[in-house]
C-alpha cells in the first residue's frame, strides 16, 4: 500500500505520485508564494490600503455579530455546561462557593489547615465539622460521611465523623495497644 511521504495518509493503488491531495495543494501554493514573492506582498499591502474602510466595517460588523463574550470557545462552554447561550453569565456571591467536581461544595478560608490548596479552598462539611469540634480534623485518619448521602448538604445534623485509621498488625497485643491509644486520643481514660 502507497502512502504519502508527507503526512503519511494511503494513497490509491494505481497513484502516480508520492504525495495526497492537500499536501500537493499545500507544496503548489507554497512554490508559487515563493516564486511570487515580491509581487504578492505589494499587492496584498496595496489591496489592504484601497480597501481598508470595507475591511474595517466587515470587522465590526462581525464583532457586532459575534462579541469576544460570545466567542466560539466560550459558547462550547456553555452548551456543555447547559448555560444560556447568550447573555452574561450569573456570577457567584462572595463566599457561596462552588461544587467541584466530586460533588461536594467548596468555599474559600485561607490559613485553615484542612484546606486543599495554596487558594485556601477547603470543602464545606470538613469545615463545618472543624468548626464542631473547635479542633481541625487529621487528615490521615479522619473524614466526614454525609448520612443522607447528599453531598451538598452541609448541616452538622447530617454530618459524622469517621476514622479510618487501622492497627498495622494481627496480633491481638498489637490490636489492643491500638485501641488504647485509640481511646486515649480520643480523650478517653483507660484501665487495664
Amino acid at each position: 500500500m502507497k502512502s504519502c511521504t508527507i503526512c503519511g495518509a494511503e494513497l490509491a493503488p494505481l497513484a502516480k505520485l508520492e504525495f495526497c491531495r492537500s499536501c500537493r495543494t499545500k507544496l503548489t501554493q507554497i512554490r508559487y508564494y515563493e516564486k511570487h514573492k515580491d509581487k504578492l506582498s505589494d499587492y496584498q499591502r496595496e489591496y489592504r490600503e484601497k480597501h481598508r474602510a470595507w475591511i474595517n466595517a466587515k470587522a465590526k460588523e462581525r464583532r457586532k455579530k459575534n462579541p469576544p463574550e460570545h466567542s466560539p470557545g466560550k459558547l462550547y462552554y456553555r452548551k456543555m455546561r447547559g448555560l444560556p447561550l447568550y447573555g452574561p453569565i450569573k456570577k457567584r456571591k462572595n463566599g457561596e462557593g462552588s461544587i467541584d467536581y466530586q460533588g461536594y461544595k467548596t468555599i474559600t478560608v485561607k490559613g485553615h489547615p484542612n484546606q486543599m490548596d495554596l487558594k485556601g479552598r477547603i470543602r464545606e462539611h470538613v469545615y463545618v465539622m472543624s468548626q464542631y469540634l473547635g479542633r481541625p480534623l487529621k487528615t490521615k485518619t479522619e473524614s466526614v460521611h454525609h448520612k443522607n448521602g447528599i453531598r451538598t448538604d452541609n448541616r452538622i445534623e447530617n454530618l459524622e465523623l469517621w476514622h479510618r485509621g487501622q492497627p498495622p498488625g494481627q496480633r491481638l497485643e498489637d490490636k489492643v495497644n491500638w485501641a488504647i491509644e485509640f481511646l486515649k486520643e480520643y480523650g478517653y481514660t483507660v484501665d487495664k
